[in-house]
């Protein structure tokens, strides 16, 4: 076939490929599947023809990068064919292009450099330049755009290219320094820089050879040493102070919590922060105090600012006739736990508490984490001992979570399954450990050897029968599963996982039931035997279970329950039969399946209509598995589990059904059951009271409860500074996300400039001093999902603050405002980056989440993504003639 014919087919390809809107992953797919069947192009005329492809209209199209990366990626074009393709001059010549005499496709290829060469310089700082070969020719392509630079190129791709060729020197300094160096050189003899307009007098008097010198100096990822932190915290002047107001601000912050009533789960992790992370920390760093002063001297400045009617002595508590005597220990438990992290004298407690201590140190002292290990090792029993002495305020917890993560590490590791079983049994029975646990170590640490060990199982060679491998592989599944809900975690969380693997499976669709036709053989006979096991004479034997593996059994459990179910729909199993085989499922080697089977239901509960004969059938199944009329205590502790991690969607379906179906009387008892197992979660807005109790604020809803919680915690400042104690503020962070998620980031922030004009009117400097740093803290608080594709505060902060020059026009005082929270902001982030707190992140609640729309109309899903469920109604030739292309960019 000609050159000519091959370079249009391939054009004809790339034109579809943009017209249809493909996504990155469906391109590269696709490509590969071209490639096989059509014959090859060069690398530089397969780059210049994508180009042609991208650019049409006067325009580029926006996806063009992208598929200029998927073919690098894929080693069809090289990084010199796709440099070369967008020069913005003769390839064979010194003079530059007429724009008078470029056709429409090249009067678009300026923007083509301005888009392009970013992303180069994307790809060539994650090491795409890997020999020396590629590296050489690269640098003789590079010379044309030096030696040649046109001066009709626009300021843009000048500015572009600059950048590009200062990230190359700086990769170059430390392969090959002479090299780098003459290429530094032409950089700046040809004033390659990354400029901006000289009209907007910016840059007067700046040296663009330092910018360019700094831009080129490459830096290792930063880390965190102790080291670094002493010096940090020697140079702060005034350490004492800082020690003091982190212990002040931890008593705070459990006082706000029980004036709000939060959950005894929230107030219990907030309390074991306090006695078993805090000094444990301060301990680290006690030695940068020195006399006169003393860590007790801090202990003793924040304890006397503490709020009295948050925590009271224990003669003030019988004064108070028992009230908020769920706080009345909080201060002893911190000081115990500081004298046993031997930060204070034991003798010094009475003295700091003003009263008779109560409580005195652990008889056992302080544990070390490698003797827990080896009594553990040498006494099993050992394990669960310590899991309930994770929930002591006694200051030891640290060293629990270390042996409890390192035994659990080596015992997936071993394959040891049976030991396994029972710390996870003993976990689950116990879910509020995970948030202790969490203070010193992330949930993925838990979390991955045990994916791995679930995606590689491996039954024992010695193994007789087949109901303890599923015993304990249910009991790791189970706690993986808790895991994930308590601290709402997705599968990028879990660690890499193959998309094939069990875990990627299970979680991503083992709720979801297939129809028989898509099952394979083995599946097919799968399902006919736990049918037969749970509903005929056969029951659940052995010789089921040995040709059914756990992993296999619980991907088939949605399909189990779908075709049950519709069998008793289709009168072919008696209502009575259904109810009593799904009791077989309540055994406890069966019952971790149900975290699969009861989220089945929730979603089937959904698509319920009135009338909807199957809800006859779908409620009393249901009943069997929420209400069942006997369990054991081992079944119990399971059951409970799995409802705690179903609770929330089953409860939204069944409220869902009960509008639709009025007149039944067998629902309310479910809702009961469900809603004594969903607990508080910190990091949603699953309090739906208490967004209502927000959303009904006077005038502007949202806004206003935002404002007016602004408000008090400047009163509170305001109070402090003047001498007096007072208790926090009614403050919960919930507001803030609630105002992102539902308001957008856009138009909270502006509720938070509007706040600090209107104190900036008032002329008082301390107020607007202090509204200062409470929005600064509010912008950079963290995030529950930091990979979130939704707009923060910060994102948001950040683009108006760029864009201050042209708000200036319209509104001065607030461009001046956003221009200061801007540079605020960024001082208090390149502070954070030294992590001055240790490792102190916490996370308080368990998981779930509602999903809620984005104000701003952020989209957040790609358009092939949205459409990834619909079938492919276009053949492979459709696709390349066009047909249905208009369509598809109506569509877009």
């Amino acid at each position: 076939m000609a050159a000519e014919g091959v370079r249009l087919e391939w054009r004809t390809f790339f034109a579809a490929c943009f017209r249809r809107r493909l996504s990155p992953q469906k391109f590269s797919s696709l490509l590969q599947a071209y490639e096989v069947k059509h014959p090859s192009l060069s690398s530089a005329a397969l780059a210049k023809v994508l180009l042609d492809a991208g650019c049409r209209d006067g325009g580029v199209d926006p996806r063009l990068p992208s598929y200029q990366e998927a073919l690098l990626d894929s080693k069809s074009i090289d990084l010199l064919s796709l440099l070369s393709s967008i020069k913005p001059f003769h390839p064979e010549g010194d003079v530059a292009l007429d724009p008078n005499i470029l056709d429409p496709q090249e009067a678009a290829k300026p923007s083509v450099q301005a888009i392009t060469l970013p992303f180069l310089t994307r790809k060539v700082s994650n090491g795409i330049i890997i020999e020396d070969m590629e590296l050489l020719m690269l640098l003789k392509a590079l010379v044309p755009w030096m030696n040649h630079f046109p001066s009709s190129i626009t300021l843009e791709i000048k500015a572009a290219f600059g950048r590009c060729l200062s990230l190359l020197v700086g990769n170059l300094s430390q392969a090959n320094i002479q090299l780098a160096g003459a290429l530094d050189y032409w950089q700046k003899h040809y004033q390659l820089h990354d400029e901006i307009p000289t009209q907007m007098n910016l840059l007067n008097g700046v040296n663009l050879g330092a910018v360019s010198f700094q831009e080129s100096v490459l830096d290792n990822e930063p880390i965190n040493t102790r080291a670094g932190l002493y010096v940090y915290l020697n140079a702060a002047g005034n350490v004492p102070a800082l020690v003091t107001d982190l212990i002040l601000a931890s008593f705070d912050i459990l006082a706000n919590a029980m004036y709000r009533t939060e959950t005894t789960q929230s107030i219990n992790i907030l309390r074991s922060f306090l006695v078993n992370k805090l000094p444990a920390f301060l301990s680290n760093y006690a030695g940068i105090i020195f006399a006169p002063l003393s860590i007790e001297t801090c202990i003793n400045q924040a304890l006397l600012r503490v709020d009295p009617a948050a925590f009271p002595s224990f003669s003030q508590m019988f004064d108070l006739l028992g009230k908020n005597s769920i706080l009345s220990e909080a201060r002893q438990e911190f000081l115990f736990a500081c004298a046993l992290q031997q930060l204070i004298p034991e003798s010094s407690i009475e003295g700091l508490l003003g009263d008779v201590p109560m409580q005195s140190l652990p008889a056992s002292g302080k544990y070390v984490k490698d003797e827990l290990v080896a009594q553990c090792t040498a006494n099993p029993a050992r394990f669960e001992e310590l899991i309930g002495e994770l929930e002591n305020m006694e200051g030891n917890a640290e060293q629990i979570a270390g042996a409890l993560i390192e035994i659990i590490t080596t015992l997936c590791s071993n394959n040891d399954t049976m030991t396994l079983k029972c710390i996870c049994n003993c976990i689950v029975r116990k879910p509020a450990t995970l948030d202790t646990i969490a203070l010193f170590c992330s949930p993925q640490t838990i979390l991955q050897p045990m994916c791995r060990l679930l995606d590689q199982w491996q039954e024992h060679e010695d193994q007789v029968e087949n109901q303890p491998v599923y015993d304990e592989f249910g009991s790791v599944l189970l706690l993986v599963s808790t895991i994930r809900h308590r601290f709402d975690l997705d599968l990028t969380d879990l660690g890499a996982l193959d998309s094939g693997s069990f875990v990627s499976r299970y979680f991503g669709s083992a709720c979801d039931s297939r129809g028989i036709d898509v099952l394979t053989a083995h599946e097919t006979e799968l399902l006919g035997g736990w049918i037969r096991g749970l509903f005929e004479t056969e029951g659940i034997n052995d010789e089921l279970m040995s040709t059914c593996k756990p992993a296999e059994f619980h991907l088939l459990v949605a399909t189990l329950f779908d075709q049950s179910v519709k069998a008793c729909q289709a009168r072919v199993l008696a209502l009575d039969t259904l109810t009593g085989g799904f009791e077989y499922l309540l055994e406890p080697f069966l019952l971790p399946s149900l975290t699969a089977g009861l989220t089945w239901f929730a979603h089937t509960l959904w698509e319920t209509k009135d009338p909807s004969p199957s809800i006859d059938t779908l409620i009393p199944a249901l009943s069997t598995l929420i209400k069942p009329p006997s369990m054991s205590s081992d079944s119990a502790a399971m059951h409970s589990a799995v409802l705690t991690i179903v609770a929330g969607m089953l409860e939204e379906a069944l409220t869902h059904v009960q509008r639709v179906h009025k007149l039944r009387v067998d629902i309310s008892p479910l809702l009961e059951t469900l809603r004594s197992h969903m607990q508080q979660n910190n990091r949603d807005l699953r309090a739906y009271s208490e967004l209502e109790t927000w959303a009904a604020a006077p005038s502007m809803g949202l806004q206003t409860a935002l404002s007016n919680s602004i408000n008090g915690l400047l009163l509170w400042c305001l109070t402090e500074s003047s001498g007096a104690t007072g208790s926090p503020p009614n403050y919960t962070h919930r507001l803030v996300r609630g105002c992102v998620q539902l308001l957008g980031a856009q138009a909270t922030l502006k509720v938070l400039v509007d706040e600090l004009l209107s104190q900036i009117s008032v002329g008082q400097e301390q107020s607007v001093d202090f509204l200062f740093d409470i929005v600064v803290s509010l912008v950079v608080a963290p995030q529950p999902n930091a990979t979130s594709p939704r707009l923060t505060l910060k994102d948001v902060l950040r683009t108006q603050s760029q864009q201050a020059d042209e708000l200036s026009k319209k509104d001065a005082d607030r461009a001046r405002v956003i221009v200061r929270l801007d540079r605020r902001v960024e001082i208090f982030s390149a502070a954070s980056a030294h992590d001055v707190g240790g490792g102190m992140a916490m996370e308080v609640g368990d998981g779930g989440g509602m999903v809620l729309n984005n104000a701003e109309g952020i989209t957040t899903t790609d358009l092939d993504d949205v459409l990834k469920h619909t079938n492919e109604r276009f053949g492979r030739g459709d696709f390349l003639g066009g047909a249905g292309g208009d369509e598809f960019m109506a569509m877009g």
